[in-house]
């Protein structure tokens, strides 16, 4: 393995809408070929190619590139990943974001610019599957019956010449004058 450069600790945001925690960081000028893991989040602003582990969240940040066997609990691109990369949680492509590979992940989230070129498996965790649901029953409402005279089927009522729509609602209305009671 060859390392140059540096990697520290840094504490900030680890991802949008998140609390800070501890990150470790490899700078814009490091070089990591070989292996690396670690427990913590990563943010790689520099480069890294063999292979890497990472229990927390690992950040690829805006010019960064990483060309490894990859394995984290979450993963956000905004530079360029590729290789076979293995992501637990939520893995999300950023609009500067570049991922080239075969990704297996819980979640995927790809932003309008970003690009991805690969092979996809979605496996959703065991308790994030929700049980199906029943299948509710149809049932199918009996067609109206025809209208008198017309021999038609229709749910509009049918109003003779000379009759008021302003009828009472039970009142019912011949469907013809030639049906018509005498006054």
């Amino acid at each position: 393995m060859s390392f140059t450069g540096t990697a520290a600790p840094a504490t900030g945001p680890t991802s949008v809408g998140t609390p800070s925690r501890t990150a470790t960081v490899i700078d814009a000028s490091t070089v990591v070929d070989g292996m690396l893991s670690t427990s913590q989040d990563l943010r790689v602003e520099g480069r890294v190619t063999g292979t890497l582990m990472c229990d927390g969240v690992l950040h690829v940040a805006e010019g960064a590139e990483i060309d490894a066997t990859v394995e984290a609990a979450g993963i956000v691109v905004a530079g360029a990943l590729s290789g076979a990369i293995t992501c637990h949680g939520r893995l999300e492509i950023r609009s500067t974001g570049i991922v080239r590979g075969r990704v297996e992940t819980g979640r995927l989230i790809i932003v309008e610019g970003a690009v991805y070129e690969g092979q996809l498996r979605m496996d959703a965790p065991v308790e994030d599957v929700p049980e199906p649901e029943p299948e509710p029953e149809v049932v199918e409402p009996d067609p109206a019956p025809p209208v008198q005279g017309t021999g038609s089927y229709s749910f509009l009522r049918n109003f003779a010449p000379g009759t008021s729509p302003a009828r009472p609602v039970g009142d019912v209305l011949p469907a013809s004058p030639d049906d018509e009671e005498p006054k």
